[in-house]
């Protein structure tokens, strides 16, 4: 997913690709820096990047928007989308993700599989319940961006999933 990153007046944009606890930032000028990530049981999130360990803390402030409290600093951002998301998932245009931080628990498909509107695509946990992802429309799974025990946080891109169009080729 890209963001633009706001700290004070100044703005960056970069590309950000996150696989459970795993998390790597490209930016601008094309460096990329490699980190972990994980929440804990309180809700701040742990970074741990070039030996280094941050906490920080966030909230949602938009549909695409974010804040994050980092060592005295606000740093507020944004998703920038290449379209509408599908439904109430959040994610880029074209992905699935969970609405609450959660663990896979299964991966029902594979890229290439057909799927019907509501077939069940992943299967998550969170708080003891089992939570389908749900195919919102007809297509093919372009992508499986998670695996089984992965923690996941809300908003982060599980599965990218192309439409079927009326001739029954991928949008």
């Amino acid at each position: 997913m890209k963001i633009e990153l706001k700290v004070g007046d100044e703005s960056r944009t970069m590309g950000v690709l996150r696989r459970g606890e795993q998390l790597r930032v490209t930016f601008e000028d094309g460096r990329t820096v490699e980190a972990r990530v994980w929440q804990a049981a309180d809700g701040t999130l742990t970074l741990e990047a070039n030996g280094q360990k941050l906490r920080l803390r966030g909230c949602r402030t938009g549909p695409a928007e974010r804040q994050v409290w980092l060592a005295g600093r606000t740093l507020r951002y944004s998703r920038l989308m290449a379209g509408a998301p599908i439904g109430a998932r959040g994610g880029e245009a074209g992905s699935l993700s969970a609405t609450i931080p959660a663990v896979v628990v299964d991966v029902l498909v594979a890229p290439g599989d057909s799927v019907a509107a509501g077939d069940k695509l992943v299967l998550l946990e969170s708080m003891k319940m089992v939570l389908p992802i749900i195919a919102p429309h007809a297509g093919t799974v372009r992508a499986i961006l998670c695996a089984k025990g992965d923690a996941v946080s809300p908003g982060v891109a599980l599965i990218e999933l192309d439409a079927v169009t009326a001739t029954g080729a991928g949008a």
